[in-house]
């Protein structure tokens, strides 16, 4: 019973690890390797929607549940866009046509935000929208999902580029029952095609070495793309504002240093926005340290040439020192270069390409917002079924290999930390040593195990009678009395034969009996024997003697070792049917065995060459012998010389000896 525990608790632990191995990996999505928008410019992502597929470049929302596509029947139309550039539809990632796809599902026309709720309604954005329900896939190659919630959009303003959303609250529409949709990376995770509902992400940097793309992963992050650090922030409970981080100060340094911001206050990181929105004090704060100047028509810090210039010889940059909590605590600190601020507006935002300063006046508490500027020096990692994120310091190493670390689920029994745990970059060493060593014990007990099971069940086997253990048979030991007994001693030639040597055919043969016969089979003395070349049979001459001398009075063992002979069959086991036939020429009584091709015709040379391959001369004879045998390998009359039986038949041992001496028998 201890064995079959043993072997389930191995047989469960190696099940474990082939469930890792079957696991889902995390799912890196490629940039498009553009770089696009009328705000930017930021790093895209290949977006595939509809069937057929139609392709798209859009932005990523860390925010928003759903995804944004401009529409083709308007987007560039100059009833929604007043004089939209020639390029419209390519600066705007490519555009959707509904009526193209056949598996839209036209849900109806919704607000993206109303009353304050929504996506961007913290920000007063205003967006209505052509909602339905369609395949949707990430990345040119990526998984594609079928009835994901697509929001089609006509006006350049908020959103000039369509959006992909990481957020993971459903979609609900009201028309439908208040009838919801899960996310993209809720199904995902339903479908078990990422390990976790979990994201990584970071905007970007052109300015950065030699232009650094964004990064996306689901269920994992890149721990070659930031510097770790010991923060662990949890999410908020409202789900439309989950990632607030405690921002307890800002710092400048550049031509002169300052502190803008030296009050704590709690702000949402957001990527849908490009802007920093900050509290009124802390905006006019910037405006000093960089001379900013709000543009009333666009609403933006507008930048002209001189001033760029002058603001990136400067070297300055501004530290954003980040916590989970209002004082105290852990902290992160996030450096931006003034390069992170130089972007470019384009229309409609503005009349022409201007250079501006992302920077927006906060009007309220839920407005203060860490937009998409700030991620591009920043890596944020969300894990959704622990409510815990990180923000982590960029890093930049040119041709720095990608080292992705999988965040594994909730559930999972061999879930490890958040990323954002220092413990959380793998396994200890310990913990690594500890799996290779059990992994080592297991594989050994099993081992053992199957070797014990296969071994008793061989006993098993042998004890009934499944396995015969091998005997090795001593060629001297005692010969089989049923031999003894056979047709060979019993025949009337033999016994005629026995009766002259022992004076009683009735008495059993005894081993000088059997020696006799053999030493004087071919009228040779043992001591001729013990002269005879090297084929000699070693119970010939002086070795024949001294195993009779031994066996005196025992029952001898004839040369067919104990093999039990039957009448009239061939040594082969073919039996000779009897009567044989009667050949005429033949004197009466004689019959003839199944000769070979060979036989010696008529006139030949008398003194010719024996069928045991010795010359015999005309008229000359091998002595009587009462059995003739080819179990020996020796002729008669020749010193029991092994020789080869060429060109011959065998011969029953009971055959007459007496021979036609045309015959080549």
């Amino acid at each position: 019973m201890w064995s079959i525990r043993k072997f389930w608790a191995i047989a469960h632990f190696f099940a474990i690890c082939l469930a890792q191995n079957s696991s889902p990996k995390p799912l890196v999505i490629p940039p498009s390797q553009y770089w696009d928008g009328n705000d930017g410019p930021w790093s895209t992502f290949d977006l595939r929607v509809g069937k057929p597929e139609q392709f798209m470049r859009v932005a990523v929302s860390t925010a928003s549940p759903h995804s944004i596509v401009p529409l083709s029947q308007f987007a560039c139309e100059p009833q929604s866009f007043p004089a939209p550039p020639s390029d419209c539809a390519v600066s705007r990632g490519n555009l959707f046509d509904l009526n193209e796809s056949s598996t839209w599902t036209g849900v109806g026309v919704y607000g993206i935000n109303n009353n304050g709720v929504g996506l961007g309604a913290h920000l007063g954005y205003e967006q209505r929208a052509e909602w339905g329900l369609d395949e949707l896939g990430v990345g040119l190659r990526g998984p594609k999902l079928e009835n994901q919630s697509i929001a089609g959009i006509a006006t350049p303003e908020p959103f000039y580029l369509g959006i992909f959303g990481l957020n993971n609250q459903p979609v609900n529409f009201s028309s439908l029952g208040n009838q919801s949709t899960p996310a993209y990376i809720t199904t995902l995770k339903d479908q078990n095609k990422i390990p976790s509902i979990s994201w990584s992400y970071t905007a970007g940097a052109k300015y950065r070495l030699k232009q650094v793309n964004g990064q996306l992963i689901f269920g994992g992050y890149d721990a070659s793309r930031f510097t770790e650090n010991s923060v662990s922030f949890t999410m908020a409970d409202d789900v439309t504002r989950d990632l607030v981080v405690s921002l307890q100060s800002i710092s400048y340094s550049g031509s002169m240093s300052a502190t803008l911001l030296s009050d704590s206050i709690d702000i949402y990181i957001d990527s849908t926005d490009p802007n920093l929105w900050l509290p009124s004090k802390v905006v006019d704060e910037f405006e000093k340290a960089f001379d900013l100047t709000l543009d009333e028509t666009s609403g933006l810090y507008l930048v002209n040439e001189t001033h760029r210039n002058s603001l990136i010889n400067s070297n300055a940059q501004v530290s954003f020192r980040l916590s989970d909590v209002r004082d105290g605590g852990d902290t992160v600190t996030i450096v931006l270069p003034y390069a992170a601020f130089d972007l470019t507006a384009k229309h409609p935002l503005v009349d022409n390409t201007s250079h501006y300063f992302p920077l927006k006046r906060a009007n309220s508490l839920a407005q203060y917002t860490l937009g998409r500027t700030f991620l591009q020096e920043a890596y944020l990692s969300a894990d959704y079924e622990r409510k815990v994120f990180n923000v982590s310091a960029c890093k930049w190493e040119q041709g720095a290999e990608e080292n992705i670390i999988t965040i594994t689920s909730k559930d999972s029994p061999d879930s490890q930390l958040s990323p954002s745990d220092p413990d959380s970059g793998g396994l200890s060493s310990g913990a690594i040593a500890g799996i290779v060593i059990g992994s080592i014990v297991g594989a050994a007990l099993l081992a053992a195990l199957i070797a014990f099971i296969v071994l008793r069940k061989r006993r098993k086997w042998i004890g009934k009678g499944f396995a015969v253990a091998k005997q090795t048979k001593d060629p001297l030991a005692e010969p089989d009395e049923s031999v003894l007994k056979g047709p060979v001693f019993n025949s009337d030639s033999f016994r005629r034969a026995s009766s002259t040597a022992a004076g009683s055919s009735s008495a059993p043969f005894s081993a000088a009996d059997i020696s006799a016969a053999r030493t004087t089979e071919s009228g040779v003395s043992s001591a001729d024997n013990s002269r005879s070349a090297s084929g000699v049979s070693p119970r010939t001459g002086l070795a024949a003697a001294a195993v009779a001398s031994q066996n005196a009075g025992k029952t001898a063992e004839l040369d067919g070792q104990d093999t039990l002979i039957k009448p009239d069959t061939e040594l082969d086991g073919n039996e000779i049917p009897r009567p044989l036939p009667v050949v005429s020429e033949n004197p009466s009584g004689v019959y003839e065995l199944p000769a070979s091709p060979n036989a010696i015709q008529p006139g030949a040379e008398r003194n010719r060459q024996g069928i045991l391959g010795h010359g015999v001369q005309e008229g000359e004879h091998s002595p009587p012998s009462p059995v003739t045998s080819t179990m020996e390998s020796s002729a008669r009359g020749f010193g029991r010389q092994r020789q080869s039986m060429a060109n011959s038949e065998m011969v029953s041992p009971d055959t007459p000896t007496h021979r036609h001496e045309d015959r080549p028998f």
